[in-house]
């Protein structure tokens, strides 16, 4: 290799970088759009001149924001980083890599710009226009995909560790996801609501929960140093996952006109989660043996074991609730909202919160700037979320209860409004958490000092 070519070759690791310090700053943007909806539930004239600041503009803002820029974004980092490593190689282009991320940014403000200004389909976590629908396969899923995949075809390892199945097939299967879920496709009448479910059910079961998983199966057992428990049970919790998850979708429209037996086989499919949530949670656990102590003195098994704890919860209410039984009564109430942000916020972000306080001091070669802004970081958005959590799933009870006693709107828009002013105060708590987050990450990229100087308990940070 010439010094011209050397120069120019990107040192490994700048992709998962950029995506991971992207990810997070997209992480502090979404969550206050949810900040500005949440005092918005409560005071609906909050704002209310600004026309670009409209609930009906913000609460879409600020869930896309999260699920593409924060969720998968840092699923891009968390792949752009641990599939070399767990191939024994190099990332396959840290070129493409860099312009897929950078693509991807540029992405995200597109869809803002277009969402502020009421430009968006009304499709279900997917608001976007068709024309930006293009841009985001071709410029964002195809690239990531390509290089994650052409790492694991040249890897110099003999087997696939379970993580990678997950990344190679979550790949394609959000791609096939987003496909069909698109406003591209021209779906109309009651096969366009289908469709949207169908979509909106399957960007959590097919992308944001397996991946998930997959990223506390590496970062546990390498900072933990215990192997994973169970290579099997992974395997089970794979195949589960692609078996039973991909299912459902019209437990959201029970009430609606479809086939009866399109929602019975959507209720039990949804039941039937509980396999592959049930396996990931015990291998996880097993794989802690001997190193409990962790989850108190180390900040990122204490992120991402949380984050798999909350799958628990998560799991159990997420399957009982898709029966007939319940799904009536809690159906269109802050109920739902809560469990979506039990998924989201609970278990999907904890885990990923872990993976970047595993990997951004690795990828940096310094330790964590501050361990005790860390800690805060865990204790006020594990309280704040819980808080937060609480406050919607009383208020969805509220609601539903008003709904089958037939109770006058009005009034049960002032029995809730206590739990949506706290659902305020612990959503802040969050926002306040997550921009201490970002201000961490910054400077441990730019602090000049050798961190371990200042604060020698950093090292614990970084496992």
């Amino acid at each position: 290799m010439t010094a011209t070519a050397a120069k120019r070759e990107l040192a490994p690791g700048t992709a998962a970088k950029l995506a991971l310090f992207s990810a997070v700053l997209w992480f502090a943007v979404g969550v206050t759009f949810g900040g500005i909806t949440r005092i918005k539930m409560a005071y609906p004239d909050f704002l209310s001149g600004v026309p670009w600041l409209t609930f009906g503009v913000i609460r879409p803002t600020h869930v896309d924001v999260l699920i593409l820029g924060w969720i998968s974004m840092a699923f891009a980092g968390a792949m752009y980083y641990m599939t070399p490593a767990l191939c024994n190689t190099k990332l396959w282009s840290e070129r493409l890599g860099v312009v897929n991320i950078w693509l991807w940014n540029v992405g995200m403000v597109v869809i803002i710009a277009t969402f502020l200004n009421g430009i968006m389909t009304g499709i279900k976590y997917h608001e976007w226009i068709w024309p930006i629908d293009i841009y985001i396969i071709f410029f964002v899923m195809v690239p990531l995909a390509v290089n994650v995949w052409m790492t694991i075809l040249h890897r110099k390892t003999k087997g696939i560790y379970v993580s990678l199945w997950f990344f190679a097939a979550c790949l394609l299967m959000i791609a096939v996801t987003f496909l069909l879920g698109s406003d591209a496709m021209g779906w109309t009448g009651i096969a366009s609501a289908y469709m949207t479910w169908w979509y909106a059910h399957n960007v959590l079961g097919l992308w944001i929960t397996p991946v998930s998983a997959a990223i506390a199966y590496y970062v546990i057992p390498k900072v933990t140093g215990n192997a994973l428990y169970s290579h099997r049970i992974g395997h089970i919790h794979f195949w589960a996952i692609v078996g039973f998850y991909s299912t459902p979708g019209a437990h959201h429209l029970m009430a609606a006109p479809i086939p009866e037996w399109i929602k019975s086989f959507a209720s039990v499919s949804g039941v039937l989660i509980l396999i592959p949530a049930l396996a990931f949670i015990t291998n996880i656990l097993l794989t802690m043996e001997g190193k409990w102590h962790m989850f108190v003195d180390n900040p990122v098994v204490q992120w991402s074991l949380t984050g798999v704890l909350f799958a628990l919860p998560l799991n159990v209410q997420g399957a009982f609730q898709q029966t007939r039984a319940i799904n009536w009564y809690i159906h269109g109430t802050d109920w739902i909202v809560a469990h979506a942000h039990m998924a989201l916020l609970g278990f999907s972000t904890f885990i990923e919160v872990g993976a970047v306080y595993y990997a951004l001091p690795r990828l940096l070669g310094k330790p964590l700037y501050s361990v005790a802004m860390a800690r805060w970081h865990f204790w006020l958005t594990a309280l704040g979320f819980m808080g937060f959590w609480t406050s919607l799933t009383t208020a969805g009870l509220v609601q539903a209860a008003g709904k089958a006693y037939n109770t006058p709107f009005d009034t049960v828009l002032a029995q809730e409004h206590p739990y949506n002013v706290a659902a305020i105060f612990f959503g802040w708590m969050i926002i306040l958490a997550t921009w201490m987050f970002l201000y961490n990450m910054v400077k441990t990229a730019t602090a000049p000092v050798p961190v371990a100087e200042r604060e020698p308990a950093a090292v614990q940070a970084t496992g």
